[in-house]
């Protein structure tokens, strides 16, 4: 193919697709400073009129091409201009097809594209190698298995101008076409340092297990999660990927797993960390590979079990929430019109409070009550908001002409602020023959913490609809301004979460729950919920509160060393339970 212009666009179009892993690219919408999850876009043929990322790895934890940033902020232009010098001349010397762009600010891109997919470790060891002799290289594009993205040529600069091929079109596509060799690549990485050639054999695959889960619907611990996601893991306690691999496969068999559901996240891109540990195997080995992990798995876990070390491998549980009826749940889910009906009549730009509402809604549905003592934190960890943001939206919407909460007794030691849900006469009598909403009442459900406020509403109303609605009608129920539900709207659909036709849109198939644990929220709320403890803790013992000790939600270790001692709890209290129902437990809830 030859392209007759070196346009920007043709660039664009061109090589876009050509560097990515997976068709995907990261819209800025700050102006080339960040990129976000939220602005993941399939690559299209047009390019964005924004400064566009394409990501690097695919859904199995693969690059095809080896991208090197030499960031001119790492030593100027002219040491920019050595290390492209050097870099070009090895992979010359080893006859790997490469091209290069420039950027306005003096950076450059080198793009080396390879005949077989390189496994992220294998990418990452490389990256790592190279940046430890070339002084102006940023490896950070290669170390993201999940974020790890690049401005291809033709996208646009933060500066304002565009990225620039250094040589023609055709001579870079010609690279796309004939890639480097596996034997060039080896050579390479050997030279730079960055070779592994301790390539595992292919195993047989043997017979597949199931063992009884400790608990009911138990999931392995986040921990293992997190590696098996993002291919990262402490080095002070695996030894090598493979070590790291066996651990994630062991806390899947030990949850009660079957070997299916582990493939299943392997081939559908949820789990591309761990997918990028059996990369290294040839492909009609990696099933083997495998079985044979699963049944080492399976052998650990019976002898862990016969010495008694019958921990749970779960943060919480995944059991169905019972079905509400009765006079206050009509009641709560009137409350619940009466919070969208205010926000349709033209209070659309407060999303953080709608949001704290919601969960306050939710709340009251699981306890059963109009009346709540959830702390700021607990509806923080259902929200995602800060719980300073909490905080202030609680007292704002208090302190209205109309309140929707009224604050029956004020926090007193450990105990929260006890709010009662409420309506006024007029706006009852507004609402009260609007007809319920179907399905549950839910919060901000964990996916949204990356996907933003305004998709977490828009698919609320999508999720409801029988039939297909345009833009504008998703905005009107939504409580979104146009131009915010367009966005929500094109956020839904990069994800799946909602499909176009010519009679409108209607919410897509894909699952909050794969989604959420492919976006590792389960860490995010894990973390948060560490900070809040710590806080409680801290403000209990200027109380003078004393607490029994009690161990952590132990998930147990997959090696033979001493795990670490048990995080340092307290007893069970009710803000504890809160937490982890308004928590870990939203995490199971799917589309």
């Amino acid at each position: 193919m030859t392209f007759p212009a070196d346009s920007v666009e043709n660039q664009w179009r061109a090589l876009a697709h050509a560097i990515s892993g997976r068709g995907r690219m990261r819209v800025s919408r700050d102006g080339g400073r960040t990129y976000p999850l939220r602005g993941e876009r399939d690559i299209t043929d047009k390019m964005p009129n924004q400064p566009a990322a394409v990501l690097i790895f695919d859904r199995g934890g693969c690059a095809r091409t080896f991208c090197v940033d030499l960031d001119a902020s790492r030593g100027g232009i002219e040491a920019v201009e050595r290390d492209f010098r050097a870099l070009t001349a090895i992979l010359s010397r080893f006859d790997c097809a490469h091209f290069a762009d420039r950027s306005p600010n003096g950076g450059i891109h080198v793009y080396v594209p390879l005949a077989e997919p390189l496994p992220f470790h294998d990418a990452t060891r490389a990256a790592r190698a190279l940046a430890a002799r070339t002084p102006t290289m940023d490896p950070m594009p290669m170390l993201g298995i999940d974020s790890g993205c690049i401005r291809p040529p033709g996208s646009w600069h933060k500066s304002g101008g565009h990225q620039l091929l250094i040589d023609s079109l055709n001579a870079a596509w010609k690279a796309t076409q004939q890639p480097t060799s596996a034997a060039a690549w080896q050579a390479f990485a050997d030279e730079i340092g960055g070779a592994d050639n301790d390539v595992p054999p292919a195993t047989e695959a043997g017979n597949v297990e199931r063992l009884r889960p400790l608990g009911h619907h138990n999931d392995p611990d986040s921990n293992y999660q997190a590696i098996a996601r993002t291919g990262q893991y402490d080095t002070s306690r695996y030894l090598s990927p493979s070590e790291a691999r066996q651990a994630v496969i062991w806390s899947a068999a030990a949850a009660g797993w079957q070997l299916a559901d582990v493939v299943q996240r392997l081939e559908n891109g949820t789990w591309p960390g761990l997918a990028a540990m059996y990369a290294r195997y040839r492909h009609n080995s990696r099933h083997s590979a495998l079985v044979r992990d699963w049944n080492r798995a399976l052998k650990f876990e019976k002898q862990r079990r016969d010495k008694g070390c019958n921990s749970s491998v779960r943060v919480g549980t995944t059991s169905e929430p019972k079905t509400h009826r009765g006079g206050v749940y009509q009641q709560i889910r009137t409350w619940i019109n009466a919070v969208e009906y205010l926000y349709r009549e033209g209070r659309n730009d407060d999303l953080a409070t709608r949001a704290v509402l919601y969960a306050l809604g939710e709340a009251a549905m699981k306890t059963g009550s109009l009346e709540i003592e959830f702390g700021n934190r607990s509806l923080a960890i259902a929200t995602g908001l800060d719980q300073a943001t909490v905080g202030k939206c609680l007292k704002r919407i208090a302190a209205e002409d109309r309140p929707l909460i009224e604050l029956l007794a004020p926090a007193r030691g450990v105990k929260a602020h006890l709010w009662q849900l409420r309506l006024d006469a007029d706006l009852n009598s507004a609402v009260e023959k609007i007809a319920w909403k179907p399905g549950k009442i839910h919060g901000i459900r964990p996916a949204f913490r990356e996907l933003g406020l305004p998709a977490a509403f828009a698919y609320a109303v999508l999720e409801r609809s029988t039939k297909p609605l345009s833009g504008r009608a998703v905005a009107a129920h939504a409580g979104l301004s146009p131009a915010a539900a367009h966005e929500a709207l094109l956020v839904l659909a990069a994800f799946g979460l909602a499909d176009r036709s010519g009679r409108g849109w209607t919410a897509g198939s894909a699952s909050l729950q794969q989604l959420a644990e492919q976006f590792g929220v389960a860490e995010l709320i894990r973390a948060q919920i560490a900070r809040y403890r710590a806080e409680r803790a801290a403000w209990w013992a200027r109380l003078g509160i004393v607490r029994l000790a009690i161990d952590g939600q132990s998930v147990g270790h997959h090696d033979s060393r001493p795990p670490p001692p048990p995080d340092i709890g307290f007893d069970r209290t009710l803000m504890d339970l809160l937490e982890v129902e308004l928590g870990a437990t939203v995490i199971s809830q799917s589309a």
